[in-house]
């Protein structure tokens, strides 16, 4: 196999991380890639736009994509990690999968549509692992439902990876922006803080974007 190109999925998807950099990134790969990921999560649509791009790319070049789960890929971080022809995780590195959510706010009626929408999305992502996977469309849903996270040897064994490799060196990213209800302790002892100045510019940014492609979904 030729050497591939290494494309660094570091940080939160949508803020660190979005569908331009990888297309530019896609575009200067002519053999394939090396996916590199350590993400917390973050947008769902830009990550599913991530994920629909490197199918293309493999469908289009014949080129093959390889993941490599640095340290985590959580939430829909795990779903882009499903692209890959391979899936190998440092024997240290997590994986996480959970139900879309988003930031509501509206009448009774336009909540409704959101919680459709939401409902929607779940649907999408089920299938993205259920074809990775093979496991029932029941057994993922109660997955999604618990926020459940793996280790590499679960992920394995579950289907959501194929190989571990020796520990990796590198912090896990940050999961402050993201409240998760079950992160392993270990996970949220090793985390960084981040600063409230930080935390104030990024809040409206997420928002917006989030209202935003909710409103697209709606109006279809």
């Amino acid at each position: 196999m030729p050497d591939l190109s290494n494309v660094y999925l570091y940080g939160e998807v949508g803020i660190d991380v979005d569908a331009s950099f990888i297309r530019a990134a896609i575009d200067e790969s002519p053999d394939g890639i090396d996916l590199r990921i350590n993400s917390g999560g973050g947008e769902v649509f830009e990550g599913q736009a991530i994920y629909s791009l490197l199918n293309q790319y493999k469908v289009k070049t014949g080129n093959p994509v390889r993941v490599f789960v640095d340290s985590l890929a959580a939430s829909i971080a795990s779903v882009i990690a499903m692209a890959g022809d391979e899936i190998i995780m440092a024997e240290n590195a997590l994986l996480m999968i959970h139900n879309p959510w988003t930031w509501g706010g509206g009448t009774a009626k336009e909540l409704r549509e959101t919680a459709n929408v939401l409902d929607k999305v779940r649907d999408t992502l089920v299938t993205v692992y259920e074809t990775r996977t093979g496991l029932s469309r029941d057994t993922i849903g109660a997955l999604m439902d618990e926020e459940t996270w793996f280790n590499a040897k679960e992920a394995v064994e579950m289907g959501f990876a194929d190989t571990i490799i020796s520990p990796s060196q590198v912090a896990a990213a940050s999961i402050k922006a993201f409240s998760y209800n079950h992160a392993p302790d270990e996970l949220v002892a090793a985390q960084q803080p981040v600063g409230q100045e930080q935390q104030k510019k990024l809040a409206p940014h997420r928002r917006n974007r989030a209202a935003v492609h909710l409103r697209r979904l709606k109006s279809r």
